[in-house]
């Protein structure tokens, strides 16, 4: 007999995926309910593991419900449709958990919450189950099939296949399904590497350095939350990805300099730039929204930081960019399209149109036509964004050039980069499309000064 009890995983996998259909981000849903409701350690992995897998690879799966619909045009309510998906996801991706374990459980789900959907539910999985075989199979080369078995956007998809080809096109889309490692950056305010390796592996937590990355750990097997990690709330490390601490060091910051961080939340670069200045640098913490900026705070005095002023408002506001004066040194980590962080946030590419990129690049030039007013002559701007589509990048760029003759591009140099193949053919930073030996989130960065 099936089991009419939910298992605390699944409820709280199951939660969480109602609230992004509801516009809410995967990664705060599944904070707020997972501290709410504070389950095992292994229900808290399994429900992780559900949420992120359904988002990856939901048009995937819903291209498996639509083969085992008796009416192929009517389509299931959305919340039984998130039931459906979780447990495809776990009869096609998940070899740990058994059949009759995913199937009894969704059938449980739809009981609890839509009761007449619960025959619906078991047909619909019955029927997956016996043609397996034949439901799921690599895709054809067109856009259409590798959109739905990679579970992005056709035009997304088609726009990919211009730019790159088809085989660096798939690459891309495998690189946004994956899973990625945990990774972080050892805070040097208050601790060193060694320290850090130390404090983790007396705790059964194995790191690995990162080449030419001193401060850079990766973790692959870490479960629970990051915060209850051994040396978290003491700010002896921040989680951050390898690619984004790439980016403060490009600024080269020193001791002395006024600096600027326009868009600072949730206060990672703000960090990194006070321990590269040994926190004897006049930084000024800047972001729109109050309730990320109360996070920023928080995050800054768990590390240490004790060189930033933050300060609320937009960095679109001329008026208010004027009254901060003048900066040696200004990081525009802009608000983008997340392109290069699906990896991190697979919900974000589902919300993404062709209107989405035109949008934020519109945005991103006033951030970079204001914050531009305020750096000194002389000074050192970075433009950068965790995307690597045209209008957010070289379009950006060309067009803020364009119109503003006083300023110029300084491309980097081989030798100020980890490595040669992070530096485009314009001599910007792109970690994008990934290198598979090394695979990265997305981040493109152009440092530009002031004649």
């Amino acid at each position: 007999m099936p089991s009419s009890i939910v298992t605390k995983s699944r409820e709280i996998a199951l939660g969480v995926l109602d609230r992004v259909r509801s516009g809410e981000f995967a990664e705060a849903a599944l904070s707020t309910i997972l501290e709410r409701e504070s389950p095992s350690q292994k229900d808290r992995a399994l429900a992780t593991e559900l949420v992120y897998g359904v988002l990856r690879w939901q048009d995937r799966l819903d291209s498996i419900v639509r083969q085992c619909l008796a009416r192929p045009g009517k389509k299931p309510d959305p919340h039984v449709s998130a039931i459906l998906r979780m447990a495809l996801y776990q009869l096609f991706f998940l070899d740990r958990v058994p059949d009759h374990a995913a199937v009894d459980q969704a059938v449980a789900q739809a009981k609890h919450s839509a009761k007449h959907s619960a025959s619906f539910v078991n047909a619909v999985l019955r029927k997956a189950l016996r043609e397996r075989g034949s439901l799921d199979h690599p895709p054809s080369n067109s856009p259409d099939a590798l959109a739905v078995y990679y579970s992005h956007p056709e035009w997304l998809v088609r726009k990919w296949m211009r730019q790159y080809g088809l085989d660096r096109t798939a690459e891309i889309l495998r690189h946004n399904n994956s899973r990625p490692l945990l990774e972080l950056r050892v805070n040097g305010l208050k601790s060193d590497l060694t320290q850090v390796v130390k404090i983790l592996s007396a705790q059964g937590v194995e790191t690995n350095p990162v080449s030419h990355m001193a401060d850079a750990l990766q973790i692959a097997g870490a479960a629970g939350s990051v915060d209850a990690l051994p040396g978290f709330r003491e700010g002896f490390f921040l989680i951050q990805g390898l690619a984004s601490q790439m980016i403060a060091p490009l600024l080269n910051p020193e001791p002395g300099q006024r600096i600027l961080d326009a868009c600072a939340a949730p206060g990672g670069k703000t960090a990194h730039l006070a321990a590269l200045t040994a926190d004897k640098a006049e930084v000024t913490a800047l972001d729109a929204n109050p309730a990320r900026l109360h996070g920023t705070a928080q995050n800054l005095q768990r590390l240490g930081v004790r060189s930033a002023r933050l300060v609320q408002g937009d960095a679109a506001d001329p008026e208010l960019l004027e009254g901060l004066g003048t900066f040696d040194r200004i990081l525009l980590d802009a608000p983008c399209s997340n392109l290069g962080v699906l990896r991190h946030n697979p919900e974000a590419k589902y919300r993404l149109t062709r209107a989405t990129l035109v949008k934020m690049a519109g945005y991103q030039a006033r951030l970079l036509e204001n914050t531009a007013s305020a750096l000194k002559r002389g000074g050192i701007l970075l433009y950068t964004v965790c995307s690597f589509s045209e209008e957010e990048t070289h379009g950006v760029l060309t067009n803020f050039l364009k119109r503003n003759p006083g300023y110029a591009t300084v491309p980097f140099s081989p030798e100020e980069l980890i490595s040669g193949d992070f530096l485009d053919a314009r001599g910007f930073f792109a970690t994008f499309p990934p290198n598979p030996d090394f695979p990265l989130d997305g981040f493109f960065a152009a440092r530009l000064s002031r004649n």
